[in-house]
């Protein structure tokens, strides 16, 4: 890979960590959190009466929170919730697919415990029945924030990594996924692993110090077509796979 599409890489990656932590910040804020029981949708461009907003509490009938799902925070990465909306009781459930709806969202629950939200143009957002936020768009691409390791054709070419994940995307031709809490040693030692998997052919490493910076990448192709890509930088860690 050449320096300048790593370094713009990392900055990316960066850029989406640290506006990630700016909005658990503030979904962590007591006012913000008032704010958002208070909105039947907490959108930039909610127009909700107030009459709608008390209808919502009263509607309410569990202790969580069931006004608060942001629409906008889920479409910008950062729909990790402490409610599983799915698990909520009946009277909330109806409360939520009334609230959604007359914005024009398509909300149905399944018995797994998971709640579907379809947007008008199209976009599924699905909240699993562990919490785990996954987006979904027309053309079969799927984003997913948080959760468990994904199980698909292209995590079956490589080891389980122990790193915890971020921020997974999955398209037609390829996977991407970006960790938390990795260091560069244990990237390196993960590289080693993917390569031991089949990943070792026109095999490329760069390890250096930019700027203050270690930075490490490993890009390799295996036997039927596929190339990985595992960069690491400034604690922020990536890998990519693709057909």
């Amino acid at each position: 890979m050449k320096l300048t599409k790593l370094l713009a890489l990392l900055l990316a990656l960066t850029l989406v960590f640290t506006l990630a932590a700016c909005g658990n910040g503030n979904n962590d804020d007591p006012s913000g959190s008032q704010q958002g029981t208070n909105a039947p949708l907490n959108r930039e461009d909610d127009t909700s009466s107030t009459e709608n907003q008390g209808g919502t509490q009263s509607g309410n009938n569990n202790p969580s929170n069931v006004g608060d799902i942001d629409i906008g925070s889920i479409m910008s990465g950062n729909g990790s919730t402490d409610t599983v909306y799915g698990q909520l009781d009946e009277a909330s459930k109806q409360q939520i697919i009334s609230d959604l709806e007359s914005e024009g969202y398509d909300v149905s629950f399944g018995t797994d415990g998971s709640m579907t939200i379809v947007d008008p143009d199209g976009t599924t957002m699905v909240q699993k029945a562990d919490g785990t936020w996954v987006v979904k768009d027309e053309d079969g691409g799927e984003g997913q924030i948080g959760g468990d390791w994904p199980d698909n054709e292209f995590t079956k070419l490589i080891p389980k990594p122990d790193f915890e994940l971020f921020a997974a995307n999955t398209e037609t031709d390829s996977f991407s996924v970006a960790f938390t809490s990795a260091t560069i040693e244990q990237i390196k030692d993960y590289a080693a692993k993917v390569k031991a998997a089949g990943f070792n052919i026109n095999e490329e490493v760069e390890d250096q110090e930019v700027m203050g910076m270690v930075i490490y990448s490993f890009t390799a192709e295996n036997a039927d077509g596929y190339t990985v890509e595992i960069t690491s930088a400034n604690g922020t860690s990536a890998l990519t796979i693709s057909k």
